[in-house]
């Protein structure tokens, strides 16, 4: 091959190349650009001896947050949640069964704590920019704000309690993972952060 023809091929070959490259940046800047909005969202405190997810918080369990991401229904809802789960109020187990997961996504957080040291976790537009921050991946805040315990519709015997957000988010395409970081709703200080892959 003589030296035109072969600077040629290579001219073509990085001319290709930065097609490609321009395709695939158009498509993150497609997917960041879309809009990311909080639809619903349902707070409920409930005894830490009665755990509402499989999964989750319980009395006994060593960690005081937990969160999960789900982008599709599950398999079986019912395996989502324990016995104690009061399945006659059938709100958070209608959400994952009914949800369009072809535009929506469910985060579930909980936060276990002494009753007298109620507080909820709840998403926020005081704090933070809902959105997606990189490629699959949303950033939701949220902001804990106490709660007078005297208030709490529970047992009296009732020392810890689990309290159990569940929130439906709107969107174009599905993340992959989910950045919470929870804010003082006083402060605006990040009192804790967390990355929720899919479940799924």
């Amino acid at each position: 091959m003589n030296r035109r023809a072969l600077l040629s091929t290579t001219a073509s070959a990085a001319a290709l190349s930065m097609t490609a490259l321009a395709g695939c940046t158009g498509a993150v800047r497609r997917e960041l650009s879309d809009d990311v909005e909080m639809d619903v969202a349902t707070m409920v405190f409930h005894p830490a001896s009665e755990p509402w997810f499989a999964d989750g918080l319980s009395a006994s369990s060593e960690s005081t947050h937990h969160a999960a991401l789900f982008t599709e229904k599950p398999p079986d809802v019912s395996e989502v949640f324990t016995d104690h789960y009061p399945t006659n109020e059938r709100t958070f187990d209608n959400k994952l069964r009914n949800a369009d997961y072809g535009s929506h996504f469910i985060l579930v957080y909980e936060v276990r704590m002494p009753r007298a040291d109620a507080a909820q976790v709840a998403p926020t537009i005081l704090y933070g920019d809902l959105g997606w921050t990189g490629w699959r991946t949303v950033m939701a805040p949220m902001v804990r704000a106490t709660r007078d315990a005297s208030e709490l519709d529970l047992p009296p015997e009732t020392e810890d309690v689990i309290a159990t957000t569940v929130i439906r988010y709107s969107a174009d395409a599905t993340p992959r993972r989910v950045r919470v970081p929870v804010y003082d709703e006083e402060t605006g200080e990040v009192l804790a952060e967390r990355m929720v892959r899919s479940e799924s």
